[in-house]
Parts: C-alpha cells; sequence; structure tokens
C-alpha cells in the first residue's frame, strides 16, 4: 500500500512539496482593446464605402428654407423714466400767533379760496382792549416828549442869556484892570467887575449843564414814543392775528379745529394747497447725468387717467449724486388748470432727451437669445451670418436693434435653429416677416 502511494507522489500530477505551485495566468486587456479598435475601424471603412449619411453635414454642404425680413430704420424719441409723487407747488398749515378762543369757521374740506380771504376769525375782544391801551400809552409819550421839548427850547435860551451876561461882565473886568494899573480905580472896584464875571461863567455853566440834562430828557421822550408807536403796531398785528387769512390762491385740504375751542399759541388750524401747478420729483440714475438740464418736456402718465399724458418741464437738477443709490434727483413743473390731478397722486413719468434718427428695428422672430447672448442672421448671398446683436425697446412685435444690425439688412425670420455662419438658405416667397407699424416709437435706450 504505501508502495502505491510513493508512486502516486512521484507522479507529475502532484507536485513535491518543494516544487512551486502551478498558478494561473493574469488577464491582459490591452490585445482585447486593440483588437476591438479594428473591428470598429473596419465597421467605419465599410459604411463610408457604402456612402451612409453622416449625423450632421458641415453649413456649407446644406440648403435650409428660411423667411426673411428687411430691418427697418426709425425715429426714436430717447427718454429717461422715473416715478414719483406728485406735490403741490404751495402748501401750507396755518395757526394761532397767541393763545385764543376759535370764534368763526368760514371754510372747510375742498373749498376754493382766494389769496387774502378770511378763512377763520378768533375771538378778538383781549386783542382790540391791548390796541385801545397802546394807543393812549402813545398819546401820553407823544405830550411827554412836547414838554421835553419845549423845556429844551426854554434852556436853550437861557444858555444864549448867560453867554451874553458873561461876555459883558468880562468886557467890564478887562476894562477896570486896565483902569487899576494906572490907578484911576480903587482894588475894590476891580474886585467887583471880577466877581460880576465869575458870577456869568458860573451861571453860564450852569445854564449848559441843564440844557443837555433837558436835551437828554428829550431823548428820552423820543424813545419812549417809539417804544409806544412798536407797542402800538404789534398790538394792531395782533388784533389781525385774530383773522386766519389765506397766504395764496388754492383749496382747503384740511380743516383741523372746531368753533368754540381755545388753544395755545402755533396751534395748526387749517392746512391749505395749490393746485394750479404741481411738481413731480424723482430719482435718475447717475449715468443719465449728461442728458437731463432745465427745460426739458416731460410726459407724465397717472394711474386715474390710463392712456393719457400731462405735459410738463424739468424745472430743477441737483447739483450731487447721493454716495449711497448712485441717484440724483430733478424736479418737474407740471401745469394743472383744470384740477384733474390732485396732489400725492403716484406718477410715471417720461422725460424726453432727444430724437435718434434711423434706428434700426427688425421683427421679434428674427431674434434669438441663448445663455445670454443675443444674435440674429443676417442673410446676404444666400448665406447666413450670425451678428451678436444689443437689443433696445420692443413694440408691437419689433425689437429695435442698438448694435449689429444696420437699416435695410435682410434677417431670417424663421428656421434660426438650423442656421450658423456660413449656411446656404433659399428664402420662401409670400412671407416676408411681421408688418411693421407706420408711426414711430419712443423708449429708452437699456
Amino acid at each position: 500500500m504505501s508502495a502505491s502511494v510513493r508512486s502516486l507522489s512521484d507522479c507529475s500530477f502532484f507536485p513535491s512539496p518543494t516544487r512551486r505551485p502551478f498558478r494561473m495566468p493574469r488577464f491582459r486587456p490591452l490585445p482585447l482593446m486593440l483588437l476591438s479598435g479594428c473591428v470598429l475601424a473596419s465597421l467605419g471603412c465599410s459604411q463610408e464605402k457604402t456612402g451612409a449619411p453622416a449625423a450632421s453635414a458641415a453649413p456649407g454642404q446644406r440648403t435650409v428654407s428660411i423667411t426673411v425680413a428687411r430691418a427697418e430704420g426709425r425715429d426714436v424719441q430717447r427718454s429717461v423714466q422715473i416715478v414719483g409723487t406728485l406735490l403741490p407747488q404751495e402748501e401750507v398749515t396755518l395757526a394761532n400767533e397767541v393763545p385764543a378762543t376759535i370764534g368763526r369757521i368760514l371754510v372747510d374740506m375742498g373749498d376754493r379760496v382766494q389769496k387774502g380771504q378770511v378763512l377763520i376769525t378768533l375771538d378778538e375782544r383781549e386783542a382790540r382792549l391791548e390796541v385801545e391801551r397802546s394807543a393812549a400809552n402813545l398819546q401820553a409819550a407823544q405830550d411827554a416828549l412836547a414838554r421835553a421839548r419845549q423845556m429844551l427850547d426854554w434852556n436853550r435860551a437861557n444858555v444864549e442869556r448867560a453867554q451874553a451876561v458873561l461876555t459883558d461882565a468880562q468886557t467890564n473886568f478887562k476894562r477896570f484892570q486896565a483902569l487899576f494899573a494906572e490907578g484911576a480905580i480903587s482894588a475894590s472896584q476891580r474886585d467887583s467887575a471880577q466877581t460880576q464875571y465869575d458870577v456869568g461863567l458860573a451861571s453860564l455853566r450852569a445854564a449848559e449843564a441843564q440844557f443837555e440834562s433837558d436835551r437828554a430828557a428829550a431823548k428820552n421822550a423820543e424813545a419812549n414814543v417809539e417804544q409806544a408807536k412798536a407797542a402800538l403796531d404789534l398790538a394792531r398785528k395782533r388784533l389781525q392775528d385774530t383773522n386766519i387769512i389765506a397766504p395764496f390762491d388754492g383749496f382747503v385740504r384740511k380743516r383741523l379745529v372746531n368753533a368754540g375751542e381755545t388753544h395755545k399759541e402755533k396751534t395748526p388750524l387749517m392746512s391749505l394747497v395749490a393746485t394750479q401747478a404741481l411738481k413731480l420729483q424723482g430719482e435718475v440714475p447717475e449715468r443719465f447725468a449728461p442728458r437731463l438740464a432745465a427745460g426739458r418736456p416731460v410726459r407724465v402718465e397717472v394711474e386715474a387717467y390710463p392712456g393719457r399724458a400731462f405735459a410738463g418741464t424739468i424745472t430743477r437738477v441737483s447739483p450731487a449724486v447721493d454716495v449711497e443709490s448712485r441717484t440724483f434727483t430733478v424736479e418737474a413743473f407740471v401745469p394743472n388748470p383744470g384740477g384733474m390731478l390732485k396732489p400725492g397722486f403716484f406718477a410715471k413719468a417720461s422725460i424726453l432727451t432727444g430724437t435718434e434718427r434711423n434706428v434700426s428695428f427688425v421683427p421679434e422672430d428674427a431674434v434669438v437669445s441663448f445663455a445670454g447672448i443675443v444674435k440674429v442672421y443676417v442673410i446676404a448671398s444666400d448665406k447666413a451670418e450670425e451678428r451678436r446683436v444689443v437689443t433696445g425697446q420692443r413694440t408691437e412685435g419689433w425689437v429695435e436693434i442698438l448694435e449689429g444690425v444696420k437699416p435695410g439688412e435682410t434677417v431670417a425670420t424663421s428656421g434660426l435653429s438650423q442656421l450658423a455662419t456660413g449656411t446656404a438658405v433659399s428664402i420662401q416667397t409670400g412671407a416676408r416677416g411681421a408688418p411693421s407699424p407706420d408711426k414711430p416709437e419712443t423708449g429708452n435706450r437699456k
């Protein structure tokens, strides 16, 4: 038995423990890849030889049937759009100057008023008494001034008399001195002349002092008269202020008080607005600054009157740009003779900046946009040419072309997805694109 086992172990089918074990060969894909490539190449060659068509042909190897239209040249009125709120040209809230009781209210909300018309009367009894008191004070001050001036004139005469007496005493004193020097008179006579001179000098100085005092009193009396006049004028003004008067022609916007109420000073009583003309303020992007100036015409539209435009004029343009919004303010004057427009209306306005001649327009069907790229296909010599364009306004099926197409050029309006630069085209007869409107349109350049 052992001999049999040994003979089997010596057989080549059972390797001995000292021999290397048998391993399967690794799979190598490169020959298979080369083989597959050869097969595909042979199939491609056989297909070309048999004349099978390719998936896509070059633009110049096919003809696409299309419809076309001609780019039109139109005159376009350029404008800048703003939005804002209509404001009255003038608006005021009337108030009382002093504490008062409301007497009568003569107008109410919506009433038309004229400049100088009395709207509200206040209790005037206290103000009238103050006028009478101030008038009496003025009369008393004027009487005091008259007396002061009379005293001033009398003292002026005293000064003149004292000057004359002093002059005479001085002359006598000089003569007596000369006589005393010659020994013609006694010393007592000379001393008496000197005394008279000294008395005259003192009298003159006293008269002059009294005159200066009376002149100061007269000036004080004049000042009292001026103060009394000012007090009387103030009292008369307060009496006038008991009548609340319209400062301009307009309408009563709101009544804020009732008759019989007592209010402190500066209490709002009534609000007025002037609506004969309105103003519109709006913000404009800074890029339009070179196009705007005072005097530009404006067309204003409001929701209350759809389809109707109101004419206006730019009156003010801000000299500075807001650094946060990068806009500047413009103000337009909008006449309102019929009173159709009301302060507070939301308004849209177009500021006309000029007319641009011969601007290209093409049908909307001729414009294709993809991934932010806008283009048209211009047809010349039965070939298509792709052009990137910059579009503007759209109106009634037509698109403004700011850059890329000139008036008179022919553009494709169908089959655009099959076109590329150089594609041969055949133009279908009987279809020339959308009809063009006759009237020029207006719009902003975007």
